[in-house]
């Protein structure tokens, strides 16, 4: 069943957290035009994670590929969103909880994952062209962790 893009009656707050929902329903389901619909896809967007920051659409979307790949599961709340009214930015933040899996490993039954515990800080947009809140700057900052990094960061 493919997953609608956009969702109908939503409230502007509403609307403005689909971008983040949007993302994460699109890499845990291998989604890419999901995934890509909630992000501003041009040289502006960056991608911070702790020290290290990706900045411009072609290097994030590049980013992504090794995630791509994986399964994943995103869990996320305290969702909060900033939105004046008629505002055409927005900001948010959440926490999440995001598991990493090797495809290969994902139903053995020893834990072969990487897990992190994650805050995210997200600057937002709406879009001119298809009127949807798109991401900008995402930043990740990451509490804690448990598992095999290599799941995600393979040169580690």
């Amino acid at each position: 069943m493919a997953t609608p893009v956009a969702l109908t009656a939503l409230s502007p707050r509403e609307a403005v957290a689909d971008a983040l929902h949007r993302c994460l329903l699109g890499i845990d389901s291998n989604d890419r035009e999901l995934f890509e619909s909630g992000c501003l896809k041009d040289e502006s967007m960056a991608l911070v994670i702790g020290p290290a920051t990706v900045e411009g659409w072609t290097a994030i979307s590049e980013f992504f590929h090794k995630v791509f790949v994986l399964v994943t599961t995103h869990i996320t709340s305290n969702v909060r969103v900033e939105l004046k009214d008629g505002a055409d930015t927005a900001s948010l933040t959440a926490h999440a909880i995001a598991y990493h899996f090797r495809p290969e490993e994902a139903l053995k039954p020893e834990d072969t994952s990487y897990t992190a515990s994650v805050l995210y800080f997200i600057d937002l947009v709406k879009h001119s062209g298809d009127g949807l809140w798109k991401i900008k700057r995402w930043e990740i900052k990451i509490l804690w962790t448990t598992g095999d990094r290599a799941v995600v960061y393979p040169e580690s």
